[in-house]
């Protein structure tokens, strides 16, 4: 509503207060304009080949979000196809490890303090990158999840022995070549060293890894503190995505299972027997429900879903 003192304009022209929200986005849009500017000038002075290495050190995830979703499945496929045409194999076989993640946490969360590793070497993990960061060159971050537990590694590329006999830039090359070829979604294998960051993080410090199932489609992102999937569609019609990057869905789940268990196991302790009745019937039952139909086409019959279960119980 317009302001009591304030004459009428016009027709056809603008109102103070139009007047001022419009030079205020003026404003906001020449300032924005000459942050762009000032941060473009600072990139050009600046060296080009540090920027490059540190962003295929961070594999390249910045592009992977910019990226479109069939865009990422076909240069996924594609690099599938490719291992597969040198004669590689995408898909290993087998990969052994020696815990699973949860253990590794409980083993290793109060045992080594922060800063510091553990005195065993060699300790295998497998299991899902959920997020991966840049830390500089030569150095990645990735979020390994599994059974419903996670662990950082902590991957450094002078930390792995194949490449001790090269120098350090040929060094970054291989490791960038790695790193850029795992992926959020990806399952990889990691051997290495338990250990905590100065910061008190539990991680495993790698001294190899190795790609193990290349995940072909692109993950939901989570926003800080908010789950990565909230559309109900797809969470209903996907479910093994809900399950991969939702960890509430998934202590759902097992909650529900360990209730339906706990029924079963207390009624078969006291003697009830668990049978199957049919779930389709010639005949409809249960009272005045309408009933679902159906037709079994070897028999020529009409056939309903049943309602009342207990019908056959009796």
């Amino acid at each position: 509503m317009a302001d009591a003192d304030e004459p009428a304009a016009p027709e056809g022209a603008l109102s103070k207060n139009e007047q001022k929200r419009r030079a205020k986005q003026e404003a906001a849009a020449k300032a924005k304009a000459e942050k762009a500017a000032a941060k473009a000038a600072a990139d050009a002075a600046e060296p080009s080949k540090p920027k490059a290495a540190a962003a295929a050190a961070a594999g390249d995830e910045e592009e992977e979000e910019e990226e479109d979703a069939g865009k990422y499945f076909e240069s996924r496929l594609a690099y599938v196809n490719g291992i597969k045409a040198a004669g590689g194999n995408a898909y290993p076989h087998k990969f052994h490890t020696s815990m699973q993640i949860p253990t590794y946490v409980a083993k290793y969360a109060e045992a080594v303090a922060p800063g510091a590793f553990a005195e065993e070497t060699g300790v295998a993990l497998a299991g899902r990158v959920l997020s991966k960061r840049s830390g500089g060159r030569g150095l990645v971050f990735l979020d390994l999840v599994g059974e419903g537990a996670k662990v950082q590694v902590f991957a450094d590329a002078s930390k792995f022995p194949e490449w001790e006999g090269l120098d350090k830039e040929a060094r970054n090359a291989k490791f960038i070549a790695l790193m850029t070829t795992l992926k959020r979604g990806d399952v990889i294998g990691v051997t290495g060293t338990p250990g905590k960051t100065r910061r008190g993080e539990l991680s495993l410090f790698p001294s190899s890894m190795l790609l193990l199932t290349p995940c072909l489609h692109m993950l939901p992102k989570s926003a800080p503190g908010r789950p990565a999937l909230v559309d109900k569609e797809i969470r209903y019609r996907q479910r093994y995505l809900d399950l991969m990057v939702n960890p509430a869905t998934r202590h759902n789940f097992i909650t529900r299972t360990k209730i339906v268990n706990f029924v079963r196991r207390f009624l078969d302790m006291h003697g009830f027997l668990e049978v199957e009745t049919p779930m389709m019937n010639a005949i409809p039952g249960g009272a005045t429900a309408r009933p679902f139909i159906t037709k079994h086409n070897e028999l020529n019959l009409d056939m309903y879903m049943r309602i009342a279960p207990e019908l056959y119980l009796k």
